[in-house]
């Protein structure tokens, strides 16, 4: 059973980590570690990495594409929080951290609220991880009637951002 006391951050040198084998998520989008690059550029390194220690070499459980992006901006110490559990809990915990992501989805209304409020005309949008493009089809966001395909399958609405892919439809 995976240790549930108080977690500690603990600083690594970059080049005492070791980005997990064989992650099974795989990067959709090419300019993905760029756009976590920008982001950690406006917010600094907001979210430890999650470690594990096996047979002296430190895996990074959760983390591995914003340890990439943060290497590239010429980061050379990051803060972790040691995962203690078994070979078998830190697998677990790599697929679970990654599956988790799936289990949500934009409330276009309130992002879109949340959009008008921060911008304010004096920050680059990008730092939210969003283009200004990707974000122009929340201001034409209507709820949606149910809209079928010629299947019968229910569709996304229109000139709005996909929770599922990130493209504007």
């Amino acid at each position: 059973m995976v240790d549930k006391k108080k977690l500690t951050i603990k600083y690594f040198p970059a080049d005492e980590l070791t980005t997990f084998p064989g992650n099974p998520r795989k990067v959709k989008d090419p300019d993905a570690v760029k756009k976590l690059a920008k982001l950690i550029e406006a917010h600094g390194f907001q979210n430890p990495l999650s470690v594990w220690q096996h047979e002296g070499v430190n895996y990074i459980l959760c983390g591995n594409h914003r340890f990439k992006a943060a290497c590239d901006l010429g980061y050379t110490e990051f803060p972790c929080i040691v995962y203690s559990g078994t070979k078998e809990e830190a697998l677990a915990r790599v697929i679970g951290d990654n599956r988790s992501s799936e289990w949500t989805e934009w409330e276009y209304p309130l992002l879109k609220e949340m959009v008008v409020e921060f911008d304010l005309g004096h920050l680059n949008i990008e730092i939210t991880g969003f283009t200004a493009e990707e974000l122009g089809g929340i201001f034409d966001y209507q709820a949606p009637e149910e809209d079928h395909d010629e299947s019968g399958e229910s569709q996304p609405p229109k000139n709005c951002i996909c929770a599922a892919c990130g493209n504007q439809h």
